[in-house]
């Protein structure tokens, strides 16, 4: 049964087991509840523990641990392409079958993970009357993998809620002294792979804003005993909560570099297997 313009408040429990959600209907206030063996949280790193903090599941991990990764961002003017030169592949709109992204894989040496793509997929636009050649201005992007600490995180407020009736949040974020190493040599590297490429269109790589990737983590993070620095088990059920499953990127334990969603998939794919098994 899907609740369609319904908001999520509270996740019920039973002597301490899942059993089901209150619903409130955005257009008449109707509250109503959903009875369930299974309640499963996937809204996102910032508002599945603001739900169970409602709900009054306050593991000492919830919200902790939050991490985005920093994105830096560069652009250059392929050498020799002529303006006004066509081919096959630049006069179609868009992107064209022989352009894409060339990945640069994460490393021990090299701690950020990148990406080189022609710029109709960059995040580094042109000015509108730039005169370049179809597809000789290429866009790179670095993540930077962030270190992790149990400082960054939500807080939840228990007097003040925001426009949904919820806690209110408050985020706390900062950059490491080794968060500040890696976007430093991030930067001195995208300009020397840049460089390779073409010729720099501007003097120096730009750092997007703290969490202008989106792909906030960690808050709901799994771990393999409940030793108060996790939020969920391996199968994504919540400690203290049985019967409550978290999914989304929130559950990813350790930082990473890249887009997260294929690793927060295969963990959820694995939490479903628990709870599939749980209904037989």
């Amino acid at each position: 049964m899907l609740h369609d313009e319904s908001l999520v408040t509270r996740v019920l429990l039973d002597d301490g087991r899942a059993a089901g959600v209150r619903v409130t209907d955005r257009r008449t206030g109707e509250t109503h509840e959903v009875r369930a063996r299974f309640v499963v949280v996937a809204a996102d790193a910032l508002r599945s523990p603001q739900l169970l903090w409602a709900s009054g599941i306050r593991n000492p991990a919830l919200g902790r641990y939050l991490n985005d990764q920093a994105q830096i961002v560069f652009a250059v003017r392929i050498r020799d392409v002529e303006v006004g030169a066509e081919s096959e592949s630049t006069t179609q709109t868009g992107l064209s079958e022989y352009s894409g992204v060339t990945w640069v894989p994460f490393t021990d040496d090299l701690p950020f993970h990148g990406q080189v793509m022609q710029l109709d997929a960059s995040p580094v636009a042109l000015a509108e009357d730039d005169p370049a050649a179809p597809g000789s201005i290429v866009g790179l992007g670095f993540f930077c993998a962030k270190d992790l600490q149990a400082s960054d995180r939500v807080e939840f407020s228990d007097d003040e809620v925001d426009g949904y009736g919820m806690p209110a949040m408050t985020l706390h974020y900062t950059l490491s002294g080794r968060d500040h190493e890696v976007i430093e040599r991030a930067k001195a590297e995208i300009v020397r792979l840049g460089s390779a490429i073409g010729e720099p269109l501007d003097d120096r790589p730009f750092m997007m804003p703290l969490g202008a990737s989106l792909h906030y983590q960690g808050t709901t993070r799994m771990g393999a005993v409940d030793d108060g620095s996790s939020v969920c088990s391996p199968d994504s059920e919540v400690w203290g909560a049985p019967g409550v499953f978290v999914a989304g990127n929130g559950v990813i334990p350790t930082a990473t570099a890249c887009n997260p969603t294929l690793t927060s998939v295969a963990l959820a794919v694995r939490g479903a297997r628990t709870v599939a098994a749980g209904l037989r």
